[in-house]
């Protein structure tokens, strides 16, 4: 009997694990379309998987340690499947890889007690992770990298609006990944013996210490010939491998101090650019006293005008790719403005996510240039009061406020918010009923939570207000009932679902533009002073872009310039008392601060005089490329202006490092 229900159980596990490869298969069919050979390969290897199961096979101590070698180098080879192929791997490289495997195997083993178990528990890890980082690259462009793991509530709170959809090719490595499950479960090799068992365990732990400890190291990096160019995430995935790029940028996760830096060099640039003030300034160089004073500090407060900025999320001008057809112009508003006030075009340091970089840059003058490629600033480095263009302000009098029609807690926004001084901060609890896109609350709401807050100020108190939308986050593809498509691209015959979405993308942005003129009619009526400033944070992914770049045949980046397009976003700048008309052919957003205050006729920072200047000659630093005056483009790699850019890295460290020596009446502070 008893061998009996163990029989009944096997039978039973053997078919969890045929269904299971099953619905993945089904899965494939109604998502990718149904392939005749591949059909027939994933029938056979899930019917296969759990007859396997069922025969008594088992494997002994030699047949065990061919799989204990074997094994780790085919779920090493499953994992590179998921986004490239194994062959891209140098021979060095892979056999940096496969020690990674190798260890990660060998300690599970040991910590379960049997090869057994051991393998089966760590096939998962590379597994899920390789999944997971499939998702990201599909979703955002770019793979995981160690500072996401500080992001995982933020990416979970927005997964719904993705549509997750299977390729066959992701089903052939995932029943990879089960098959290699399958025969380390015929191993028959445990380790009894407590002292055998826990001293290997030991032993592994150490070498899987030293190995992440060593990866990290740039000789180490340079005797494996691993590539170090963190500007193209995905090549040098593809290059080292996905568990050694992995590790390998855990490195990245600590600031290195820039070449020359010392409090005291801080100090020369802050009196340099005083002198400067000075010498430029028509007023007399005595500052004002007592009396004086304060009755300058209080005309600051009733003479400047309220500002309001809108951090649109996903806002761009798909135009930069080339001219294309729709059926009725997508944001003709938001394009008068630009000819009417301040305007032009950003290159942000981020594509299709990471939005809270944008804000950084925006809020802080600070650049991702200077910072790993993918790290997340708000939840790395601000971890403490941060003197900002927020405090800035607030030191002036301002009342400053945060709204965002979603989770405060998205990015850590509501710990750094705190930080950079804003009074309050509003977010998706402070929406009563709000008209929804997509689940998301539309921009004409977000727009009306402006207005909302505006006309309950005092009387000559000014205002601050910050704002980052929601509407036109990402998920296109995916079916709604609340949102209908009127934007169409007539020229496309082949109406696939990433068409459609683009078409979805489109119509959101003219939604955008209607608000923003429903927003700009309000304050046109407005007695007191205001200026407007709307800036998008990044363009949607490569799903949407790449549609238009069929349309309009833009070619492969073969240039940084070209491979800048994907980071062009608009901007305008608009006051209901007049802006001298300007227009900004391309420029990074850690300068658009110091020109809202500019225009605002706000004295600028020490900071913002300084970027004022750096500007002139280098209008372009984000964290991908910096560009001069005369047009050309640079990789950070490159040696143009060190001078400069290394002055720029010392300053921009002792803001966001190094707080003991801050210099913070230099940042605003």
């Amino acid at each position: 009997m008893k061998r009996l229900n163990l029989t009944k159980k096997r039978a039973v596990a053997a078919g969890i694990i045929t269904a299971a490869m099953l619905v993945l298969t089904s899965t494939a069919v109604k998502d990718a379309g149904i392939d005749g050979a591949y059909l027939a390969i994933a029938l056979l290897l899930s019917f296969g998987a759990g007859v396997f199961f069922l025969l008594p096979v088992k494997f002994g101590s030699f047949s065990s340690v061919f799989l204990a070698v074997v094994l780790p180098f085919a779920s090493l080879c499953c994992l590179e499947y998921y986004t490239h192929v194994p062959q891209d791997l140098t021979a060095k490289i892979l056999i940096l890889n496969l020690l990674f495997f190798w260890i990660l195997y060998g300690l599970m083993t040991f910590i379960f007690g049997s090869i057994r178990a051991g393998y089966c528990a760590a096939t998962l890890i590379p597994m899920l992770f390789g999944l997971t980082n499939y998702f990201v690259v599909k979703f955002r462009g770019t793979p995981i990298v160690p500072w996401d793991l500080l992001s995982i509530r933020t990416a979970v709170s927005v997964t719904d609006s993705y549509s997750f959809t299977v390729e066959w090719k992701i089903v052939f490595v995932l029943m990879g990944f089960v098959w290699i499950m399958l025969l380390a479960s015929k191993s028959t090799v445990r380790f009894r013996k407590k002292s055998v068992r826990f001293s290997a365990l030991a032993v592994f732990a150490v070498c899987m210490a030293v190995y992440i400890g060593q990866i990290q190291r740039s000789s180490v990096q340079s005797f494996f010939g691993m590539d170090t160019t963190l500007f193209t995430l995905n090549v040098l995935y593809r290059n080292n491998g996905i568990s050694a790029a992995f590790l390998g940028n855990l490195r990245f996760l600590n600031i290195e101090e820039p070449e020359g830096y010392s409090a005291a060099k801080v100090e020369e640039i802050q009196e340099r650019i005083e002198k400067h003030r000075v010498a430029e300034s028509d007023e007399p160089e005595e500052k004002e006293t007592g009396k004086e004073e304060a009755e300058a500090d209080k005309s600051v407060e009733t003479k400047t005008p309220n500002v309001v900025v809108i951090m649109n999320e996903a806002f761009s001008d798909l135009s930069v790719w080339g001219d294309f057809a729709v059926s009725e112009e997508v944001m003709p508003f938001f394009k008068s403005l630009q000819e009417e006030g301040v305007g032009g075009e950003v290159y942000v340091s981020v594509k299709g996510g990471n939005t809270a970089n944008t804000e950084f840059e925006f809020l802080t003058g600070d650049t991702m240039g200077f910072l790993p490629t993918g790290s997340i600033p708000y939840q790395q480095y601000i971890n403490e009061e941060t003197p900002n263009l927020v405090s800035y302000l607030k030191g002036l009098g301002y009342q400053t406020l945060a709204i965002h029609p979603y989770n405060t807690s998205g990015w850590d926004r509501d710990e750094v918010y705190e930080y950079f001084g804003f009074d309050e901060f509003l977010g998706i609890k402070s929406f009563d009923n709000p008209l929804k896109y997509r689940g998301y609350v539309s921009d004409k709401s977000a727009f009306e939570k402006i207005i909302e807050q505006y006309e309950l100020k005092g009387k000559n108190e000014r205002m601050f207000i910050f704002e980052v939308t929601m509407q036109n986050h990402g998920g296109y593809s995916k079916e709604t009932p609340d949102f209908q498509i009127y934007l169409r691209l007539p020229e496309v015959e082949n109406r696939t679902l990433s068409v459609t979405a683009t078409e979805k993308y489109l119509t959101l942005m003219n939604q955008t533009d209607r608000a923003l003129e429903e927003l700009v009619t309000y304050f046109r009526e407005q007695d007191e002073p205001v200026i407007l400033l709307m800036f998008g944070d990044h363009q949607p992914s490569d799903y949407i872009t790449n549609v238009i770049q069929r349309i309009t045949g833009a070619g492969a980046a073969d240039s940084l310039e070209e491979s800048q397009t994907g980071y062009r976003v608009p901007f305008v700048m608009w006051s209901n008392y007049g802006l001298e008309h300007t227009y900004y052919d391309g420029i990074s957003v850690n300068y658009l601060g110091g020109i809202l205050m500019e225009q605002a006729g706000i004295p600028l920072t020490d900071y913002q005089e300084y970027l004022a200047e750096l500007m002139e000659t280098l209008p372009i630093i984000n964290g991908n490329v910096y560009r001069d005056s005369e047009g050309k483009f640079y990789s950070h790699s490159e040696d143009a202006y060190s001078d400069l850019l290394n002055e720029y890295q010392i300053l921009q460290y002792n803001h966001l490092v190094d707080s003991k020596n801050r210099q913070d009446s230099f940042f605003g502070g």
